[in-house]
């Protein structure tokens, strides 16, 4: 690939990501809603609720499990269900109709996802610094790393639904199945340590609280990236898998 093949790729993928924001965000006063105002709303109750009079404590421990609980909404609802309505809509056959390569389709949906997320991720980083005096003392790069990481591994895993799931319907209720419980069982809201010992130790074999917990401790306590190596590879692996079963079921009509 020439320089110049590169360069319009590269305007061609920006342009298709900037339609995603006009498209699903930007035209949906509910999607600017739930994405953005929810997770403050879930910070502000649960610190009052669960903290009692250390809420700079149990706020420190959500803000990381919000935006961890984010990421697997993203996957498995922004990714998962949204793939399923656009093949009952038809307009994954009209993309696949168009000469708009498939990856670049793709890869646009991924690229808005994240820049979603980091947005969320920032706003929520934000309102816990000033109102609940929440700080963030990772590296940066590795905070960026680890969120990436995560985004990619439940995006390809909300692809799977997005792949053998046909109708929208279908597609919503196994993603509020995936996406709910897993949110609490995976610390993002509860402490994983009030669950007795090998109800615990199970959980923290769910790729989701792999995920969360090692967000936590290196945005929040600012471990590195290497001291959760295992867990790294065990995510990297979750996203392969994900991505072979997709690019073996999916189908655009």
């Amino acid at each position: 690939m020439n320089a110049r093949t590169l360069r319009a790729t590269v305007r061609v993928l920006g342009a298709q990501t900037r339609m995603n924001f006009t498209w699903y965000f930007w035209r949906d006063s509910e999607m600017i809603f739930w994405s953005l105002a929810i997770p403050i709303f879930f910070l502000f109750v649960f610190s009052f609720a669960l903290g009692g009079g250390n809420t700079r404590g149990t706020s420190s421990f959500l803000v990381p499990g919000l935006i961890g609980a984010q990421v697997l909404s993203s996957g498995f609802w922004g990714v998962g269900a949204m793939l399923a309505t656009f093949r009952e809509k038809k307009v994954l056959r009209r993309i696949y109709l168009t000469p708009l390569p498939s990856w670049i389709f793709f890869a646009s949906l991924v690229l808005y996802r994240m820049t979603l997320l980091a947005l969320q991720a920032l706003l929520l980083a934000l309102v816990g610094a000033f109102a609940f005096h929440v700080h963030v003392v990772g590296n940066p790069v590795a905070i960026g790393t680890i969120l990436v990481l995560g985004a990619a591994t439940f995006v390809s895993l909300g692809t799977v639904i997005g792949a053998v799931v046909r109708s929208t319907e279908s597609a919503n209720n196994i993603a509020s199945v995936l996406t709910v419980p897993l949110s609490f069982l995976s610390d993002a809201y509860i402490p994983i340590d009030r669950f007795p010992h090998p109800v615990a130790a199970f959980l923290r074999l769910l790729p989701s609280t792999q995920f969360i917990e090692a967000f936590r401790g290196i945005a929040m306590q600012g471990d590195s990236l290497a001291h959760y190596g295992g867990w790294i590879a065990i995510l990297c692996a979750w996203a392969a898998l994900g991505t072979g079963v997709s690019a073996r079921y999916f189908r655009w009509v």
